[in-house]
């Protein structure tokens, strides 16, 4: 009998992101929706956070901070960004610092 793996599921939004507990996401109290998604990532005494914004309609900026700088940053889609930060997370986790 053959079996397989679950694939596995690469946020496409920020709802995904939310699903996972390691996110933090704000939102505004009028309206609801979104204005940042947050996950700070320890390895080793390694410290990353990865944060995303929308800075205009259909555009998200994501953020990669190490040790409170800038070293990384790009805009894209929401689902984009959403994959890059996923991928961002896992690969800093297994020691491929992004």
């Amino acid at each position: 009998m053959h079996h397989e793996q679950p694939e596995e599921l690469v946020p496409r939004s920020v709802a995904d992101l939310a699903a996972d507990p390691a996110w933090t996401v704000t939102r505004t109290g009028t309206t609801g929706r979104w204005l940042t998604a947050e996950r700070v990532l320890e390895r080793n005494g390694h410290r990353r956070l990865i944060g995303l914004t929308p800075i205009r309609p259909g555009t998200v900026a994501l953020m990669l901070w190490a040790d409170g700088e800038v070293v990384e940053h790009v805009r894209g889609t929401e689902a984009e960004v959403c994959a890059m930060a996923h991928r961002w997370a896992a690969e800093f986790l297994v020691g491929e610092q992004p």
